[in-house]
């Protein structure tokens, strides 16, 4: 009897095996295509304009020019739009956190009469297009005179998201009530609370809120192509966009490398910060 169940444990363990190499095998092509166009960016990005060009492609350059760099980089001041990008994207996120999780918090805790219906309204403020919002924007903020400032993006996400704060509530009706009580009979109050309690204990939904902001600003093309309008202003997208209309035809080489250097910080982070994200986002799934 024994030799038989491990035998058919063997032959699970063999039909288990040959199911995951079948579906591995069944992804392949969809892995491939998915990376198609990061290998064409790398490979473009040491390859000379006559390389990329040409057609069939070849995906192996010959030889390998690394001078695209420097001459993508210095061509305009990307050195000024990192900096631009970074402050804005810093900003969005410290903003957007604190609030979010400010709000989230008395979401998850606070009782107060209509606290459900204002949460459903909020959240009801994600099904709103940007293109619907966009022209009241533009003359609010042109009749404050921010124009061709930061200030209309940095300073409408001063309230956080609505998509944040559902991130945070949900993660703080996670915590057990205890640790709440526990505190309120130690003398704290509902900020000591947050401060010493809930954000020391937030730091995978923090992870979280933090990589899809940043993410979401360093990419954002449309709010600086609205609001700027001085080049020492650009952020990298606008300064990608300006790069490629300076030619009469685009460099794709250069274009390549230099969106590979702008696609470094975002993808970083990504990495840094994988394990707290996905442990967030599984937490306020529950």
């Amino acid at each position: 009897m024994a030799s038989i169940s491990a035998s058919l444990q063997i032959g699970k363990r063999a039909g288990s095996n040959l199911s995951r190499a079948f579906g591995l095998l069944l992804l392949l092509p969809g892995i491939a295509w998915v990376l198609m166009p990061t290998t064409w960016m790398f490979s473009a990005a040491f390859s000379t304009l006559q390389q990329v060009m040409q057609f069939p492609p070849d995906l192996v350059p010959k030889p390998w020019v690394w001078t695209n760099f420097s001459e993508g980089f210095t061509f305009l001041p990307f050195g000024r739009y990192y900096q631009n990008s970074l402050f804005i994207a810093v900003s969005r996120v410290l903003l957007q956190v604190i609030a979010a999780s400010i709000t989230g918090y008395a979401f998850a805790r606070l009782r107060a009469p209509g606290r459900e219906f204002i949460f459903v309204v909020v959240l009801s403020t994600m099904m709103l297009p940007y293109t619907v919002t966009m022209i009241p924007q533009f003359v609010l903020f042109k009749n404050l005179g921010w124009i061709n400032t930061y200030y209309p993006l940095i300073i409408p996400h001063l309230g956080g998201s609505a998509f944040l704060i559902f991130l945070f509530r949900q993660f703080f009706r996670s915590i057990p009530e205890e640790i709440f009580e526990a505190a309120r009979l130690d003398g704290c109050h509902y900020f000591d609370i947050y401060v010493r309690i809930l954000m020391p204990l937030s730091m995978p939904v923090i992870a979280t809120a933090a990589i899809l902001v940043f993410q979401n600003s360093w990419q954002d093309l449309i709010g600086p192509l609205i609001y700027i309008n001085s080049t020492r202003l650009y952020t990298l997208p606008l300064g990608l966009a300006t790069f490629r209309s300076s030619f009469g035809a685009s460099p794709w080489n250069l274009i390549m490398a230099v969106s590979m250097l702008v696609a470094l910080p975002p993808i970083t982070l990504f990495f840094a910060g994988q394990k707290y994200m996905i442990s967030g986002i599984v937490v306020t799934e529950k």
